[in-house]
């Protein structure tokens, strides 16, 4: 049974990798990598900035989501941890978060293209 407990945590990290990676390159939603790429007013640049602005309230809100869950798979009596499932909570919250300053940066990145562009438009 220990032996199955171990299997089935190293897929669920393996999983869990997986998802992170995909997360970190992965475009908001309703975003096409060829409006990114294309840009070049500073209203295309500022609806880039406002899409990944949006897709970090909504990593950090998984973020908090995964937190709470943490804390209460940590409370006494509880199976799951013993299952690992604390430790799974406490990863992903990692994972949302850095995925979250990722967006954030480039939230960043294209507002500055947008008042770049702005500025060279005038």
């Amino acid at each position: 049974m220990k032996s199955t407990g171990g299997i089935v945590m190293a897929c669920a990290v393996i999983a869990l990798l997986a998802a992170g990676e995909t997360m970190a390159q992965s475009l908001p939603p309703g975003m096409t990598a060829e409006a990114v790429q294309t840009a070049s007013t500073p209203a295309q640049h500022r609806a880039i900035a406002d899409a990944y602005a949006k897709e970090a309230e909504n990593l950090r809100a998984n973020a908090l989501a995964h937190r709470h869950m943490d804390s209460s798979y940590n409370e006494p009596g509880y199976l799951s941890s013993k299952l690992g499932f604390p430790r799974h909570c406490r990863t992903l919250t990692q994972t949302y978060e850095a995925a979250a300053k990722e967006a954030d940066t480039l939230a960043k990145a294209h507002q500055a293209m947008a008042d770049a562009a702005a500025r060279k438009a005038k």
